[in-house]
């Protein structure tokens, strides 16, 4: 039998040369066999009724969500591959993104944007935190809750009233767990974003009133054990808000007999920068979506948790990770407000998004998968 030298280039780029699902050109499935037979693959029998059933779901969910989020006025979803009663089956999605029609208006496109969707929705309702959400709050959250204080005449602080190293806030925020449509733009958005990756789905932010308060808050962390830092995912790490090699030297030419206050210790810190700004040393993790006015610390670390199965004793344990985000106020005051605005983030990721999933790339490449 002679040597077959086919091989399929897409799919060998998606294994082992970094091309993620999403941005597969085309898929190649001619049949119905072969769509069925990548379904199971993939993870589901479309024979199966329940399985079937699921993916209905996800298909309508893929709809509904590029109709809401991603068109714009005028556009419109084609009901051959919208209306259930018209595509029939399900498998014919995988047969049209198999197509070569990759003109803007062609049902390949729309295949490959529903499929995108639908990829993603599967991933998101297959993690952890859809199963387990409660207990990882409420493992996760409580530590942190349980050291905030609220006194009608002081205001808010970090460490009980007979701690010597509370920390004065302006604000606890519970950082609100990701909705689905949040988390699913997000991954469209980020070719590099898989579900098991996205690291911030749920965490906490403390906003302190002066920025050296904001180190103050970290050392707490640490001392009480709320953080354990070999949990901390280093590469995820941001300090955009002060180089800690100068807060180093500023704090190394202090003595103890110098009783400062934070408003004291923030001129200092403040004129150390204007000093020696050529040497500051920022840690920043690259976000296409922030912009360079985006000022805040903040790590990912992981916190061990603990589900009881029903057998007495036995659990199931697994780490989960969230965000911790920290700032000071006249910071966070400026990050409300013009490129540096959450509002302005979510539309720069939401047009991202748009272009990825509907096959609008600037760089002219085709409708992806």
């Amino acid at each position: 039998m002679p040597q077959n030298y086919t091989f399929p280039l897409t799919n060998l780029q998606s294994l082992i040369g970094g091309l993620t699902a999403l941005d597969v050109p085309k898929l190649n499935i001619q049949s119905l066999d072969e769509a069925k037979a990548f379904a199971r693959a993939y993870g589901f029998d479309p024979d199966n009724e329940k399985d079937n059933h699921r993916l209905w779901k996800y298909h309508r969910r893929a709809v509904t969500f590029i109709q809401t989020e991603l068109l714009e006025e005028g556009e419109s979803f084609p009901e051959a591959l919208s209306d259930p009663n018209q595509l029939k089956d399900l498998n014919y999605l995988l047969i049209y993104a198999s197509t070569q029609d990759q003109r803007e208006d062609s049902l390949q496109r729309w295949a490959c944007a529903t499929l995108k969707v639908m990829h993603v929705l599967v991933h998101l309702d297959n993690d952890l935190f859809t199963h387990y959400n409660i207990e990882i709050q409420d493992q996760i959250l409580k530590p942190y809750q349980s050291m905030i204080f609220k006194d009608p005449t002081t205001g808010i602080f970090l460490g009980s009233p007979n701690d010597p190293e509370r920390v004065a806030l302006k604000k606890f925020d519970i950082k609100p767990f990701k909705t689905s449509k949040s988390s699913v733009t997000k991954l469209l958005a980020k070719p590099e974003e898989v579900a098991f990756a996205l690291l911030d789905k749920m965490g906490v932010r403390f906003v302190t009133k002066h920025l050296f308060d904001v180190f103050r808050v970290l050392r707490f962390l640490m001392d009480e054990h709320l953080v354990s830092f070999p949990h901390v995912i280093s590469d995820q790490s941001n300090n955009t808000l002060y180089p800690m090699n100068l807060f180093y030297e500023v704090m190394e030419g202090l003595t103890k007999e110098q009783d400062l206050t934070s408003a004291e210790l923030d001129e200092l810190l403040d004129a150390k920068m204007q000093e020696a700004q050529g040497r500051a040393e920022f840690r920043q993790k690259l976000n296409t979506f922030s912009s360079k006015d985006y000022k805040f610390i903040k790590f990912i670390t992981r916190s061990l948790v603990r589900v009881p199965l029903g057998e007495e004793g036995q659990e199931f344990t697994f780490f989960y990770p969230y965000e911790v985000q920290i700032v000071d106020y006249e910071t966070y005051l400026k990050n409300l407000s013009g490129t540096a605005s959450h509002e302005e983030y979510k539309k720069r990721q939401k047009r991202r998004a748009r272009r990825r999933v509907l096959g609008l790339e600037s760089s002219g490449s085709s409708s992806q998968v």
